[in-house]
């Protein structure tokens, strides 16, 4: 009996180590790689919500142009998001997380968020499981980044 109420005990105490567990942060180094070498790193601070869109880094006439835009803030129960998005023409090169929570699922969402834009071109992604509010916000910001590239 006396065996019996401390695997009961041990139990509870490990599920309630499971069920509190948050991620740590993700060093996500491939976001470095795929970064032309004139971009700087991102910063935490972003332009003010009236600007979603800053001047391009260069004329886009030229066909093979670098062109880069700033999505709108988008703001969620667990933080902001906001995201820049570099061109070479009409490929995207490099997209940067301007603004990011800074805990939970976002950590481990945002990287694969990124890597699935990149691949796709486009803001038409999937949502990823447990951090769908963070998932919407990144796509919101995304699209408007893509759509002020579009109104140049």
């Amino acid at each position: 009996m006396k065996k019996t109420i401390f695997v009961v005990a041990l139990s509870i105490a490990g599920f309630i180590a499971v069920w509190r567990f948050e991620p740590g942060p993700v060093h996500n180094t491939a976001s470095v790689a795929q970064a032309p070498p004139s971009t700087s790193a991102p910063s935490t601070s972003a332009a003010p919500p009236s600007s979603a869109a800053p001047p391009a880094s260069s004329t886009p006439d030229s066909a093979n142009a670098t062109v880069t835009t700033q999505g709108t803030p988008e703001s969620s129960s667990y933080g902001t998001v906001q995201v820049q998005v570099t061109f070479t023409g009409s490929r995207m090169v490099a997209v940067t997380l301007l603004q990011a929570p800074d805990d939970g699922r976002a950590l481990t969402a945002l990287p694969r968020l990124q890597e699935e834009a990149m691949k796709a071109q486009s803001a038409d992604i999937d949502t990823i499981t447990g951090a769908t509010e963070t998932s919407e916000s990144y796509k919101t910001s995304l699209q408007a980044a893509i759509d002020a590239r579009g109104s140049r």
